[in-house]
């Protein structure tokens, strides 16, 4: 749990900070990484995923040349709540989201900065960007996995480039 006091947080937060700069790939980058999601609103609360704040988001992707995928969500938000246990849970996408994505998960209500930025107006609200942080497209709603799954292998290929979500999905069905 991390405490409230912001005074605190913010010592634990630089304290993490620099123990993953000397190291990172440890546990105490873990950390760090888990306390900045903590810190920015974001929660980890799906198994073998690591969701980062949105700024670490963008650093690791630039980093590791990855696309982002940030979740938009709220406490209140029930089909955030189901795509959180149906759909970030299922083996297949949990996979395809570990090897080829960096994931972020941005508090709605936290972040009223973010939510603008992105024009996010309903919740979940889930946007995909590249490498470098430009936007490739974005998916209000719920989203079971099945299409979750191929919605992330059209995104990962890049096939999102030349050929749209419809017609790649139809070649995979």
């Amino acid at each position: 749990m991390i405490p409230s006091c912001p005074t605190t947080v913010r010592f634990l937060l630089a304290t993490l900070l620099v123990a993953a700069a000397v190291a990172p790939g440890t546990a105490a980058a873990q950390a760090a990484a888990a306390a900045a999601a903590a810190a920015d609103g974001a929660e980890a609360e799906s198994p073998g995923l690591t969701w980062l704040a949105h700024d670490a988001a963008l650093a690791a992707a630039a980093e590791q040349d990855r696309p982002v995928m940030i979740h938009f969500t709220a406490d209140w938000c029930k089909w955030c709540q189901k795509m959180k246990a149906e759909t970030y849970t299922d083996p297949a996408v949990a996979e395809l989201l570990r090897e080829d994505f960096v994931t972020a998960m941005v508090d709605a209500d936290a972040n009223p900065q973010l939510k603008a930025r992105y024009g996010v107006e309903g919740l979940p609200t889930i946007w995909f960007l590249t490498a470098a942080g430009d936007g490739i497209t974005y998916v209000p709603g719920f989203v079971p996995a099945e299409t979750f799954a191929t919605l992330l292998r059209w995104v990962a290929t890049g096939a999102y480039q030349t050929r749209s979500f419809e017609d790649f999905s139809a070649s995979e069905g």
